[in-house]
């Protein structure tokens, strides 16, 4: 399962060359990153119906979500970057330790980014009535990062 997960990450942060390339007229990568915010304050309005005193009460929460966002996803490309100049990862064989323990540290500070971003939908969420909290939880989910991998737990 380790395999598997570092597997994903690198995947991840190796196919930033794809997006160089498809600039270029190349083929376009298997996986896109996850955007670097969530939905405008307005589609959440529009999709909630919210009151003027909800969306008062929601704006800071939501103001630090896309935070979370904008700083994961620059980190990511910090990340592509680092691993672009160091040669990276060849798909295709097995990562070295040091290559593993990197990819275990990103999945880390990912997860953490992951963390703080649903404690801040959390927060959106708990100022909705209950139509709202359903409407709400139809809307796709802020995603900083994409775990690998089938969804199983990782032992």
């Amino acid at each position: 399962m380790r395999r598997v997960a570092a597997f994903a990450v690198l995947s991840l942060l190796a196919a930033a060359p794809a997006v160089a390339q498809t600039a270029q007229g190349e083929p376009p990568r298997r996986f896109q990153p996850p955007p670097d915010h969530w939905m405008t304050i307005d589609s959440l309005n529009q999709a909630l119906s919210l009151t003027p005193a909800q969306r008062t009460k929601i704006t800071p929460a939501y103001t630090a979500l896309n935070g979370v966002m904008k700083d994961a996803a620059a980190r990511r490309q910090a990340i592509r970057q680092q691993m672009q100049a160091s040669g990276g990862f060849t798909p295709g064989q097995e990562p070295t330790p040091e290559q593993r323990a990197k990819f275990d540290s990103v999945r880390t500070e990912m997860q953490g980014f992951q963390a703080e971003a649903d404690q801040w939908y959390a927060a959106i969420r708990n100022n909705l009535t209950p139509d709202q909290q359903t409407k709400f939880d139809a809307l796709p989910k802020p995603m900083v990062f994409r775990p690998m991998g089938g969804g199983a737990p990782r032992q």
